[in-house]
């Protein structure tokens, strides 16, 4: 095509060499449950903009404007509370499927009338997503998904937790469930048995025990029980915002806990912890030591025991699923370009520059992206398909450290300069 005619100078601005891979949003988490939202919107119209919408909360006088305070049956003004007692609670997309309208007893809004299917939620025929269906809204109208999925008081039920598992499978997130209310320890293992509520081996769930002891707010007394998923969804954001997604959210201190449901026994070098005992069946726990506060305690996902694989460490599947992200959003810029060598190697060096950075930030312990000449060939690339390959290994945690001790006479000739 010949060149349009000038004459005089001209600038030709170039983007193409800017295009970086940028890390994905991490500290996002979608809360599903209800709302005393009659509280603070006092007509029918002003609540649907709250009921089965996607609102996005980031402070508390936010979350309080939208969503009310805390009362006894709701579940996402706690949630949001458990969430800002942990730090700055990043970005927060909160779903309320509560409709005082039409959960009521006679006249009473009432929040028990919230079914399994009103949490769960589903497409209507008119194109509304509801429950954790409108999880798969976000990204188009927010431009990114949620990567933390919470349902306090409701992810107990093993059909909660799996819809919550479906969801986080699409969306490459982690699904924090709570086991139920009342359990002794041996019954939260046995809920991981095969007749067991939470028996799953998926990655992607991520399984807490026991509820932890909390301020009444209400004034109907002066403590009352609260699900740890949402303070561990809280600490987890915190651990994104202060040293980053790579980081394990294990043994971090739980701030706003005075107790436990059920106290869990721990010492450090101690092999009969009820920790052990818990980590060991892939349920995550709090505990609390001499001056130490109460900490999560607890790395894997309900991907163990049965997996063996890295990503039964959360923090493992979380850089994947980040790592994931970050190269398909960077590729989006190649598709449909010209398969010449130039681009080819442009998309490669890329991330390659990116996994760089993250190898620098202790990310990974290496990481390379190749375009792969032993799978593509003459054919697919010729019918529009380009096979490129990612390796590396998320960097370990510290999860058990073993020190071998000896004693050694020699040190006693070397202290008195014996000659033997």
């Amino acid at each position: 095509m010949a060149a349009t005619f000038h004459h005089g100078p001209e600038v030709i601005e170039h983007k193409d060499g800017v295009t970086v891979v940028r890390d994905v949003k991490s500290a996002v988490t979608y809360v599903n449950g209800t709302a005393p939202i009659h509280d603070v919107h006092d007509t029918a119209d002003k609540r649907a903009a709250y009921i089965n919408k996607r609102v996005i909360i980031r402070s508390r006088a936010e979350a309080s404007a939208a969503f009310g305070l805390h009362q006894a049956g709701y579940t996402i003004p706690a949630a949001l509370d458990a969430i800002f007692d942990q730090g700055d609670g990043g970005t927060i997309i909160v779903n309320n499927v509560f409709d005082p309208d039409t959960h009521k007893e006679g006249t009473t809004p009432d929040p028990s009338k919230v079914t399994t299917q009103d949490i769960n939620g589903t497409i209507t025929p008119a194109g509304l997503a509801t429950g954790f269906s409108g999880a798969y809204e976000c990204y188009n109208t927010f431009g990114y998904f949620p990567k933390l999925i919470i349902a306090p008081g409701y992810s107990p039920s093993s059909l909660v937790r799996t819809e919550m598992d479906v969801v986080a499978s699409r969306l490459n997130a982690l699904a924090i469930a709570d086991l139920p209310l009342g359990l002794t320890k041996q019954q939260a293992v046995e809920t991981r048995g095969a007749s067991g509520i939470a028996n799953t081996s998926s990655a992607r769930t991520v399984l807490t025990y026991p509820h932890v002891v909390i301020e009444d707010t209400t004034g109907a007394a002066e403590t009352r029980l609260d699900p740890l998923s949402s303070r561990l969804a809280g600490v987890i954001i915190a651990t994104d915002l202060n040293d980053g997604w790579h980081h394990s959210p294990s043994n971090r201190e739980i701030k706003g806990v005075v107790d436990l449901e059920t106290a869990i026994n721990f010492y450090p070098s101690d092999y009969q912890n009820d920790t052990n005992f818990l980590n060991e069946a892939g349920i995550v726990t709090a505990m609390r030591s001499f001056a130490t506060g109460f900490r999560t305690f607890g790395n894997r996902s309900a991907a163990f025991p049965s997996s063996s694989h890295v990503e039964n460490f959360i923090h493992a599947r979380r850089i994947l699923d980040m790592t994931h992200e970050a190269i398909i959003f960077f590729l989006m810029n190649y598709v449909d370009r010209l398969g010449t060598r130039q681009n080819i190697e442009a998309a490669e060096e890329g991330v390659n520059a990116y996994l760089r950075t993250k190898i620098g930030d202790g990310v990974f312990y290496g990481a390379k992206f190749r375009f792969d000449t032993a799978k593509n060939t003459a054919a697919q690339i010729a019918d529009g398909r380009f096979y490129y390959r990612f390796e590396c290994h998320p960097t370990s945690i510290m999860e058990r450290i073993t020190v071998d001790s000896y004693v050694d006479t020699k040190f006693i000739s070397d202290a008195l300069s014996l000659a033997a």
